[in-house]
């Protein structure tokens, strides 16, 4: 999901505007855990989904200061956090986060979980050309397989984003079975330990995995998988569909109000797509549950989260 494509931009304008009068009447709740989903960071030379190395340091400080950072394997177990819990993790496997990210998350004593797209380190030509018309990036961009032996070895978490980061619902299971199992041995044979992670490539439920794509992930061998969802971790969650949201130039006011729940209702409208329950809400009812997510006042609500 791109967070600057209209009319989402618009969305997430009201939404953050909701809850800041909300917050003048109510502190933001502390027991929330939320997983933040970067790509590139560089500084210059931007794509569109990189983060500005001044912007990202200017994250990492608040986060420090006023959340508590946990691994992204540790966002479903019990919260006993005084602070709101974070995940940090990026997706892809630009060579910039080796070199400007690793170096600013241990500036600040934090740790991130990489989700690499294995192609890339084998240079296949089909994922370089996707990346290369998408992105504008050439194989110089990417992590290699020494990049990578140094990204795992500097303390950071790595995970699998399949081999040549398709769309898995576009492809039939038995090659989601492959693009997975492949990223995950490949893996697993270059670090010599288990890689139990895993993120969806562009993530949205219901249109790049689905009930089908988690049990296959499963069956395969992971634990945990990342979609791209907008709202906070929820107890009952389920660790194959792991709400993230994708961050990329947000002020740390903005970034302050996504941990906070302030872009939950968007989470909340995806979850209740893909859950394919449309027909059980009336047009009126959807009017009046619109009116009230963008007024914020439901932005962090488990009880409103049933409704959908």
């Amino acid at each position: 999901m791109n967070p600057y494509r209209f009319p989402l931009s618009a969305i997430r304008t009201a939404l953050f505007q909701g809850h800041q009068i909300a917050c003048s009447f109510r502190k933001p709740p502390a027991k929330r855990t939320v997983v933040l989903n970067y790509h590139s960071v560089r500084p210059k030379n931007l794509f569109f989904n990189s983060t500005s190395t001044e912007v990202f340091e200017r994250h990492l400080e608040w986060i420090a200061e006023h959340c508590e950072v946990v691994d992204f394997t540790q966002v479903l177990h019990d919260n006993f956090a005084v602070k709101p819990r974070v995940s940090i993790v990026f997706d892809d496997g630009f060579l910039d986060n080796l070199e400007y990210a690793v170096p600013l998350l241990k500036k600040y004593s934090l740790k991130a979980t990489f989700f690499i797209s294995t192609g890339f380190l084998v240079r296949d030509p089909v994922i370089l050309d996707i990346f290369a018309r998408t992105f504008q990036a050439t194989s110089e961009d990417f992590l290699d397989k020494d990049a990578l032996q140094e990204l795992y070895l500097s303390g950071m978490g790595i995970g699998a984003h399949t081999h040549s980061h398709r769309n898995l619902l576009s492809l039939p299971p038995f090659e989601q079975r492959e693009e997975l199992f492949r990223s995950k041995e490949m893996l697993e044979d270059l670090l010599g330990c288990s890689v139990p992670t895993l993120a969806y490539p562009f993530g949205v439920p219901g249109k790049a995995f689905d009930l089908t794509t988690c049990r296959i992930a499963e069956e395969v061998g992971f634990l945990y998988a990342g979609s791209v969802c907008w709202r906070g971790v929820l107890e009952g969650d389920s660790s194959l569909r792991v709400p993230r949201f994708t961050v990329v130039n947000e002020s740390v006011a903005e970034l302050g109000a996504i941990v906070h729940g302030a872009l939950d209702p968007i989470g909340f409208f995806q979850e209740w797509r893909f859950s394919g329950r449309r027909t059980s809400v009336r047009k009126p009812q959807l009017l009046a549950l619109s009116l009230v997510e963008l007024s914020g006042g439901l932005s962090s609500s488990p009880a409103f989260f049933g409704l959908l």
